[in-house]
């Protein structure tokens, strides 16, 4: 990793002081309020009504979920990791963009309560459709750590992390942005596939980055 994209890195890290309510207790209002940015004076041109499509429109239904009360099961889950795969192996073509084909970023599932899954950390082979196996434990008492404490009892979670190193030899510390942006395709994907079989996600990412790493 380049410096400029480490020293960048670690001035956005969360810790664990980093994620508690302020002393009060009480949630600012800025952080609920939703602002939107207007051009009031502007000509308003309202857009036409959207053509219909044959396949389920799975972008009106989704949302985010925080309160989960059942397991997912592991056909479910390969399902939604499967809408991040290779199209082609021979041009290494995905379901995703990445800035100059270097697909810098990684998956990595974590198994909570997943029927049919043993719990654990994972590894996503993109290239051989299967899961490694990293540490084979039941990590649901600090999902909260692992995932959000305004998160309760969720079966599995989807970590994205970058090699950025694969995206710097091409873009210089342009590597870091493009990384993001990268992983927000990646994560579209994965909550419309989760909308499509009925099952809720929520993407997060005030994570307490010690706990992963």
């Amino acid at each position: 990793m380049l410096e400029e994209t480490r020293r960048f890195y670690e001035k956005i890290v969360m810790r664990k002081e980093d994620s508690k309510l302020p002393d009060s207790g009480e949630v600012p209002i800025t952080w609920i309020k939703i602002f939107y940015k207007e051009y009031p004076r502007l000509d308003q041109i309202a857009l036409q009504e959207p053509m219909k499509q044959e396949e389920a429109d799975n972008l009106s239904e989704r949302k985010s979920e925080r309160e989960y009360s059942s397991p997912i099961d592991f056909r479910e889950l390969s399902t939604i990791l499967n809408s991040c795969r290779i199209l082609d192996k021979e041009s290494g073509r995905r379901t995703y963009p990445s800035a100059g084909a270097r697909y810098p970023v990684e998956i990595y599932p974590i198994a909570f309560n997943v029927d049919g899954l043993e719990n654990g950390a994972y590894h996503y082979n993109i290239v051989r459709n299967s899961l490694e196996l990293l540490w084979k434990t039941d990590l649901r008492k600090i999902s909260g750590l692992i995932v959000s404490p305004f998160v309760s009892n969720p079966s599995a979670a989807i970590v994205l992390t970058s090699v950025m190193a694969r995206s710097e030899v091409k873009y210089g510390a342009k590597a870091f942005p493009f990384s993001l942006i990268e992983a927000g395709h990646m994560g579209q994907n994965l909550t419309l596939a989760a909308t499509g079989l009925n099952i809720g996600s929520c993407p997060i990412g005030g994570f307490v980055n010690e706990t992963l790493s």
